[in-house]
């Protein structure tokens, strides 16, 4: 497992996934430090939903929660669908797989072997992302509490809930690693798995956002991505973040068994 991370880890699709997501909080930093309180509510637009844009010049923190309300819904997502689509298909694009399979390593334990280090990655992605925007921010803007649409909160309090936020969303993202991964078993071209991944979630999203889709809305994995702001009301709003967690359940654990039920079935030659 340690050499299969240390593997992943040198190669430059992760170090490009890493260093990629993580210049977006000082490029957006530096914008906003630039414009000098002029661009911060223009930069969340009309349709910002979590109210958090105009804030971000509050201090290094609330600058860190504009960041994850930015890359959550899409890049991070993004971002997960190349470490976990990734590991399997550039396996079998290499020619390397089957030989993996001649070794006395089970189909099930590599499986798990690869999507572990793919979900480890994951988890970097997110921790580089919060890390680089709260020093950013806190160069740009100093440091201190949370200001929200909400209340306020103090530094150490913020630091808690930024910390829960940043699990929720990483949550949020297991159906997307298990689509990705699962896509990845079926296919030979990593560019086939991660791409069709991310087609996928452009076209969950658009659905969710379609209200005359009623109650359907309310199944889809995307529905309550916004709902970690809950986390941020003193006391915070629990319902629709139960909900969010458990709706990620059926989906991951569907996805992944379909991925898993294929790759045993699947005829490796490459």
């Amino acid at each position: 497992m340690i050499a299969e991370l240390t593997r992943q880890l040198r190669r430059r699709r992760t170090a490009f996934g890493l260093l990629g997501i993580g210049a977006v909080p000082v490029i957006l930093a530096v914008a906003l430090y630039l414009t000098d309180g002029d661009g911060g509510g223009d930069g969340g637009g009309g349709g910002d939903p979590t109210g958090l844009f105009d804030l971000a010049e509050a201090s290094g923190l609330n600058f860190t929660l504009t960041t994850l309300a930015a890359v959550s819904p899409f890049l991070l997502l993004s971002v997960v669908a190349l470490f976990t689509g990734d590991p399997v298909s550039s396996e079998a694009s290499w020619g390397s797989l089957r030989y993996l399979l001649t070794r006395p390593v089970g189909r099930s334990r590599l499986l798990g072997r690869k999507l572990t280090i793919g979900l480890l990655l994951s988890v970097l992605a997110g921790v580089v992302v919060v890390l680089v925007a709260a020093v950013a921010g806190t160069v740009a803007f100093g440091w201190g509490g949370v200001v929200t649409p909400f209340g306020s909160l103090p530094a150490g309090q913020a630091v808690l809930r930024i910390g829960a936020i940043l699990l929720y969303v990483l949550w949020s993202s297991l159906w997307v690693a298990a689509l990705a991964f699962a896509l990845s078993v079926r296919t030979d071209e990593p560019v086939g798995a991660v791409a069709g991944t991310i087609v996928l979630v452009i076209v969950v999203q658009i659905l969710d956002a379609i209200t005359a889709l009623g109650t359907v809305r309310e199944l889809l994995p995307v529905h309550e991505g916004t709902a970690w702001l809950g986390l941020l009301a003193d006391p915070p709003r629990w319902g629709d973040l139960v909900r969010g967690v458990w709706l990620q359940v059926p989906w991951t654990l569907g996805l992944l068994s379909w991925g898993w039920w294929s790759f045993q079935r699947r005829d490796v030659t490459s």
